[in-house]
C-alpha cells in the first residue's frame, strides 16, 4: 500500500455572503453577471502564487503548499480582495443604476475571507488534482459559522501558531480589533479562531 505524501497547506478562501438570497431575488441575467465578474476579479488578484482547488458558485478555494507566505503579504491579498470585491459592485452603479439600487446599494452581496493553514494530501482524480485530508474538510466547514458580520476576515488558530511572532499579526491585521471566534464542528470539536469585521466590505472605511 503506497501512502501518499502530506503537505502543508495554506488556504485563502474568499467567499460570498448573501449569496443565495441575491441568486434568488435578482434579475437572474443581472444575478449571473455580477457573481460572474466577482468571481473573475476576486481570482486576478493572486499575488501569493496560489492555485484554486475549486470554485464552488460563491466561494474560491485558494490554497498554496510549501512555506507559508509573508503575513505582510497575506494582509494585502486580504485588502486586496476586497478592492476588487467593492470596485465591480461600485460599477455597476453607473452601468445599471436601476439594478444596483433594488440589488446591491444596500449591502446585499457582502464578502469573507477564511485563512487557514493544515496538511494535505495531493492526487489526481479524473485527470484533475484533488486536496484530500482533514484540514480540506475543515476549511469548507469553516464557511459555516457564527461571526455576526457580513464583511470579515477570519484566521484559524491553526494559522496564526504558525506565525512565530504574535505581536506581528496584529501589527498587519491592524484595521480594527481582533476578536475572538470559536465553532464547534462535527469530528472536530471546537475550532478556535480570530476575526476582523470590516464595514460594508467597504475597503476605504477601514482604519488604518
Amino acid at each position: 500500500m503506497v501512502n501518499n505524501p502530506k503537505y502543508p497547506v495554506f488556504f485563502c478562501i474568499p467567499d460570498l455572503t448573501g449569496f443565495t438570497k441575491f441568486m434568488t431575488t435578482a434579475d437572474s441575467d443581472f444575478a449571473h453577471q455580477v457573481i460572474s465578474k466577482i468571481l473573475n476579479k476576486l481570482i486576478a488578484t493572486n499575488i501569493l502564487d496560489m492555485k484554486v482547488a475549486e470554485v464552488e458558485g460563491d466561494a474560491i478555494f485558494f490554497y498554496r503548499t510549501g512555506r507559508l507566505p509573508a503575513i505582510s503579504k497575506v494582509a494585502k491579498q486580504c485588502k486586496l480582495l476586497f478592492q476588487a470585491f467593492n470596485n465591480v459592485v461600485d460599477s455597476y452603479a453607473q452601468t445599471e443604476p436601476e439594478n444596483f439600487q433594488k440589488y446591491l446599494a444596500k449591502n446585499q452581496l457582502g464578502l469573507k475571507i477564511i485563512i487557514h493553514h493544515g496538511e494535505t494530501t495531493i492526487t489526481k482524480i479524473n485527470g484533475k488534482i484533488k486536496l484530500l485530508g482533514e484540514d480540506v474538510i475543515l476549511a469548507h466547514k469553516l464557511l459555516k459559522n457564527s461571526v455576526p458580520f457580513p464583511c470579515y476576515i477570519m484566521l484559524t488558530n491553526n494559522y496564526i501558531d504558525k506565525i512565530k511572532n504574535k505581536k506581528i499579526v496584529r501589527n498587519w491585521f491592524n484595521w480594527e480589533r481582533l476578536k475572538n471566534g470559536k465553532d464547534k464542528y462535527e469530528h472536530f470539536g471546537l475550532t478556535h479562531y480570530s476575526y476582523i469585521p470590516l464595514p460594508d466590505c467597504n475597503i476605504n472605511k477601514i482604519r488604518k
